[in-house]
């Protein structure tokens, strides 16, 4: 029996305009009432997070949830239990790497969204996630971001920029995609498959019991480390290629309940 589900937020539980579907919600209550834990776990920072936590409803204040890509791990009533950083001695030259390929360099701290000086990509970003947008030119001063969001439409560039970053700093750091235009850099011990690896283990529970589900290439480490990896329909293909199991419904598709009435209920 599963006993731990993860769902990626954004392409996976959330339809492309931004919404949780009715199916959905009551097939995530129904695992829920049936002893299931429900483990969320997206890039997103906290805040926004929150936002679709508070309209699923179903956790009390002590449960968990996982922000920005397994950097934090965060109780509902806003208790941090973990907490993983890039420091300024890496960021500070992460920052001129982005300004040498001139993409847009975002960075997080204190829940806002930080950008050196604005853009279109950084503009995008804010109406999509709702979080403050902050313009610093003194962004090297920052002592820790949470993670370093390159946001650039030309992936030649972004490409070269994790070979760079994975040469260079790999002993700090890891470099991967969330989607095509966004490169993140995160601290090493920070990504899903860690962060849900971690919470298995502070529920007792065992990794053939978590079923992961999400659709992009951050979600790759919690498939991987899940007893059941599942990958949505619109999920990329490099990732379905990890999947145990491809839903047949999309993201716009009610996916996730696909997975809770198939696997849990």
């Amino acid at each position: 029996m599963y006993k731990l589900l993860v769902l990626d937020f954004d392409d996976t539980l959330l339809t492309d305009d931004l919404k949780i579907s009715k199916e959905n919600i009551e097939a995530i209550k129904k695992a829920k009432e049936k002893g299931v834990h429900i483990l969320f776990c997206s890039g997103r920072s906290d805040d926004s997070m929150k936002r679709f936590i508070d309209m699923i409803d179903i956790h009390d204040e002590d449960e968990y949830f996982v922000s920005f890509n397994g950097a934090r791990i965060d109780t509902i009533s806003g208790e941090n239990i973990y907490f993983k950083t890039v420091e300024n001695s890496i960021l500070t030259k992460l920052i001129d790497l982005g300004n040498e390929y001139d993409v847009t360099t975002q960075l997080y701290h204190n829940n806002m969204l930080i950008v050196e000086k604005i853009s279109e990509q950084a503009l995008l970003y804010q109406g999509f996630t709702n979080m403050k947008l902050i313009v610093d030119p003194n962004v090297k001063k920052l002592e820790y971001t949470l993670k370093v969001l390159f946001n650039s439409w030309e992936a030649d560039k972004l490409n070269k920029m994790q070979k760079i970053i994975n040469d260079n700093y790999s002993d700090t750091v890891s470099a991967f995609f969330s989607k095509p235009n966004y490169l993140e850099v995160l601290h090493k011990e920070a990504n899903k498959g860690l962060a849900v690896k971690y919470m298995t283990e502070k529920l007792g529970l065992k990794q053939e019991e978590v079923i992961a589900v999400g659709d992009s290439y951050n979600d790759l480490f919690m498939i991987e480390y899940a007893g059941l990896g599942i990958v949505v329909s619109n999920g990329r293909e490099e990732v379905k290629e990890k999947a145990d199991y491809i839903t047949k419904a999309t993201n716009n598709e009610h996916a996730v309940a696909e997975v809770i009435n198939k696997f849990i209920l």
